[in-house]
């Protein structure tokens, strides 16, 4: 599942690297004569960029100012409408709420992403933008919600955090969308410990992004950094060359973490008797990210009875249940004091997404898995089914 099961000699030897032959320069900026032409940053924005097949590539400090920095750079506003989904993680309501922004969340389908129809149901002439999440690794509806989305001309950012290295019918998800961003947070696809990632194939969202994350800075080669020139205000959203450094190294593992996650992900679902459960729904079979497997149960009561047999076989879950309180927005009271849409309903308005998450189970899969790990597993989860 997540890059730092492969964290290693190559991680350790660009951050030696970077004292050896850049005298501990850690800022991503200046410093030139120190820093012997290396700008470690720069270079993984690069060939983050090239990996992903788009032009443009600008790391910040995570994957929530990733989402805060695109939909600015979007020209997202205070009073805007930002449609997106009742199961994600916090942070792709606190960006819209930060902005001054209005969430407009909607209920997911069985894919357990964005429900076309209720994007659809719920434009208005006040929507500026739309956040569909790729959760868990599965792309959402991307050809409905692209469509839906060219018919109100209305821009489409994709919240790609837990889903690099996933693509949707030969596309890679962030790529679909005008802007796509990562996380790079601990426990994402790959890690620099945190920090976060915005691509674009626009230029004139990818210079705001490149301005706004360092302060204003326009990097104007005609000028030293202490007289550059701006034009616009920013903030401090630096990643720090440490940061670049490690996902360079956790960048050339990137298939490799794919390839395993697939591979583990069908070895565990052969060996599980599935009688008693649905898998959630995959939009495309091929490009599942397989870094977890979700499945739901006919009632809460089988699934509460599930979970804690797992747990007390000695295993866990991701994001659902044991997250489930950061992860639905039928739990997030602390969003909707200033939200009046929501803040005598937060508890009810999203009764369809929290009957089928009540009723599921997502469990996590391991790059480092042996195929005897995986087989104890699928025993242990048939055990545990064979007595419900």
């Amino acid at each position: 599942m997540p890059g730092f099961e492969l964290i290693g000699e190559q991680e350790k030897a660009n951050l030696v690297e970077i004292f050896e032959t850049s005298n501990g320069v850690m800022f991503p900026h200046g410093f030139d004569a120190l820093r012997n032409g290396r700008y470690r940053v720069r270079e993984f924005e690069k060939k983050f960029a090239a990996k992903l097949g788009v032009d443009y590539a600008q790391a910040v400090t995570s994957g929530t100012v990733a989402q805060l920095v695109a939909m600015h750079a979007m020209g997202i506003k205070a009073g805007d409408e930002v449609i997106t989904q009742s199961f994600t993680f916090v942070a792709t309501v606190e960006a819209i709420l930060a902005l001054g922004a209005v969430p407009v969340i909607v209920d997911i389908d069985d894919t357990y992403n964005m429900d076309p129809a209720e994007l659809e149901n719920a434009i208005t002439d006040k929507t500026k933008l739309i956040v569909p999440v790729h959760m868990l690794g599965n792309p959402a509806s991307m050809d409905e919600i692209m469509n839906i989305a060219g018919r109100h001309k209305i821009p489409v950012l994709e919240d790609s955090c837990e889903a690099l290295g996933a693509s949707y019918k030969g596309r890679l998800a962030g790529t679909i969308g005008e802007v796509g961003i990562f996380s790079l947070d601990f426990g994402k696809t790959i890690t620099t410990g945190e920090g976060g990632m915005i691509i674009t194939n626009d230029a004139s969202v990818f210079k705001y992004a490149k301005e706004y994350h360092d302060h204003g800075h326009e990097s104007n080669p005609a000028f030293p950094r202490g007289k550059d020139t701006r034009s616009i205000y920013g903030m401090n959203y630096r990643m720090n060359e440490m940061q670049g450094a490690v996902g360079m190294a956790q960048l050339e593992k990137l298939d490799l973490i794919v390839s395993r996650n697939r591979e583990n992900k069908s070895l565990l679902k052969q060996g599980i008797n599935a009688s008693k459960i649905q898998y959630r729904r995959l939009t495309d079979d091929s490009g599942d990210l397989a870094d977890t497997l979700i499945f739901n149960f006919e009632n809460r009561h089988l699934t509460d009875q599930f979970v804690k047999a797992y747990y007390e076989a000695g295993y866990g879950t991701k994001n659902v249940p044991d997250a489930i309180d950061w992860h639905f927005a039928g739990t997030w009271n602390q969003m909707f004091r200033d939200v009046p849409a929501y803040r005598d309903s937060w508890q009810t308005a999203w009764k369809r997404s929290d009957e089928l998450l009540s009723r599921s189970v997502a469990i996590p899969i391991m790059v480092k898995s042996s195929s005897e790990d995986i087989e104890k597993q699928a025993s242990a989860i048939n055990r545990i089914l064979d007595r419900l």
